[in-house]
C-alpha cells in the first residue's frame, strides 16, 4: 500500500506557500476533483484562516492520467517564531484520507517582501489504498464496473450542474432534429408553429437567452477536455457515461472465456450540432419539442393535443388574372411602320 504523502513547511509570517500538485489517478474510472484545505490549527488550539486559492478550481482526471494543480495558502501574520500550525489537504468524494500539512513559523524579517515558497507534491489517488485493478474472473469484472459507477456518481456531487444540463438539452434537441426530418415530425411542427404555445415558448427562450446559456455550458466542458489533451469529439461529460456503458461489454461482467467484442460508438458531436442552431431561439425550441415528443410518450400525448387545437391556416385566395398592360404609345403594330 503506498504511503500517504505529507507536507512539512518552514515559512515566515505573511508568506504565501504554493503547493504544486501532480495528481495521478490509480482508480478504474475518471474523476472530477475539487480539493479543499483545512484551516490552520495552532498548537494552542487557535483556529486561523488558511485562505486557500486553487488554480484551476476543478481538474478532470482520466483513468491512469496525470494532471497538475496549484494550491496557494497564506501563513498568518503576527505569529511568533517557532509556532507550529497544522492543516490537511483533502479530496472530497474521492478519498476519506487526507494529506497532513505541518508548518513551522520562522522569525519575522521586518517589512521586506518575501517571495512565495513553492513546494512540489505528488499525490496518487485514492490516498492510502490501492486502487482496484482490472482482473479476470467474475469478481474482477463486476468490481471494476461497480467501482467505475460509484466513482462517477461521486464526481457528480462536485460537478457544476449547468455543464451536464447543457449537454442533455443539446442531446434532446439533436434527437428532435433527426425526428423532424420525418413526415410526422414535419406535420407536428407545422401545426405547433401556429399555436400561441409555440410563440410563447420562443419568446421565453429568446428573453432568457437560453441558446447562449447552453452554448457557454458546452464551451466549459470542451475547454476542460482540451486542456487535458482530450480529443475534440470527446469533450462531453456524457461521453464518460457512454464509455462506462460500453465498458460493461469490454469487461464481460457475466464472465466467460470468450473474447470481448470490439464495441465502438460514433462521437455525439454535440458542439457541431449546437453550432448549426446558433442563437436562434425558434430553432432551439422547435427541436427541443420534437426531442421530447420522441423520447417521452407522456409529453408526446400533450403536444399532439396542443397541435390538434392549432388554428387552421387562412385559405389561399385564388390568383386573379391581370389585364394586359396598356399600349402607352397609343398605337398598334411596330414603331417603324
Amino acid at each position: 500500500m503506498p504511503a500517504i504523502p505529507r507536507v512539512d513547511l518552514e515559512a515566515h509570517p505573511g508568506m504565501a506557500v504554493a503547493l504544486r500538485l501532480k495528481l495521478s489517478n490509480r482508480m478504474m474510472a475518471a474523476v472530477l476533483l475539487r480539493p479543499t484545505v483545512d484551516e490552520w490549527v495552532a498548537s494552542d488550539g487557535q483556529i486561523l484562516p488558511s485562505a486557500p486559492r486553487i488554480e484551476p478550481d476543478y481538474v478532470y482526471l482520466l483513468q491512469g492520467a496525470e494532471v497538475r494543480q496549484t494550491i496557494t495558502v497564506r501563513v498568518p501574520l503576527h505569529l511568533k517564531g517557532g509556532s507550529r500550525l497544522t492543516s490537511a489537504l483533502r479530496f472530497p468524494g474521492v478519498s476519506e484520507e487526507a494529506v497532513p500539512i505541518t508548518l513551522t513559523v520562522l522569525e519575522e524579517t521586518g517589512d521586506t517582501p518575501l517571495p512565495a515558497l513553492e513546494c512540489p507534491l505528488s499525490v496518487s489517488l485514492p490516498l492510502g489504498d490501492e486502487g482496484p485493478k482490472a482482473g479476470g474472473g467474475d469478481f474482477g469484472a463486476s468490481a471494476q464496473a461497480s467501482y467505475s459507477l460509484v466513482a462517477g456518481l461521486a464526481g457528480l456531487d462536485m460537478l457544476p450542474a449547468r455543464w451536464l444540463v447543457a449537454e442533455l438539452l443539446v442531446a434532446v434537441c439533436q434527437a428532435g432534429a433527426a425526428r423532424g426530418e420525418s413526415p410526422e415530425g414535419k406535420q407536428l411542427l407545422e401545426r405547433l408553429g401556429r399555436t400561441r404555445f409555440f410563440k410563447n415558448g420562443v419568446v421565453a427562450f429568446a428573453s432568457a437567452q437560453a441558446p447562449r446559456w447552453v452554448l457557454s455550458g458546452l464551451a466549459a466542458t470542451s475547454g476542460l477536455n482540451a486542456a487535458l489533451g482530450g480529443q475534440v469529439g470527446q469533450g462531453q461529460l456524457l461521453h464518460i457515461w457512454e464509455r462506462w456503458l460500453l465498458g460493461l461489454a469490454d469487461t464481460d461482467v457475466e464472465g466467460g472465456d470468450a473474447p470481448a467484442p470490439d464495441m465502438r460508438m460514433a462521437d455525439a458531436q454535440l458542439h457541431a450540432f449546437a453550432g448549426t442552431l446558433g442563437t436562434q431561439a425558434d430553432r432551439w425550441f422547435a427541436n427541443l419539442l420534437l426531442g421530447l415528443w420522441t423520447l417521452s410518450p407522456r409529453i408526446a400525448l400533450v403536444l399532439e393535443q396542443i397541435a390538434a387545437r392549432a388554428p387552421e391556416p387562412p385559405p389561399t385566395e385564388p390568383e386573379v388574372p391581370r389585364p394586359p398592360p396598356d399600349d402607352v404609345l397609343g398605337e398598334r403594330g411596330p414603331l417603324g411602320r
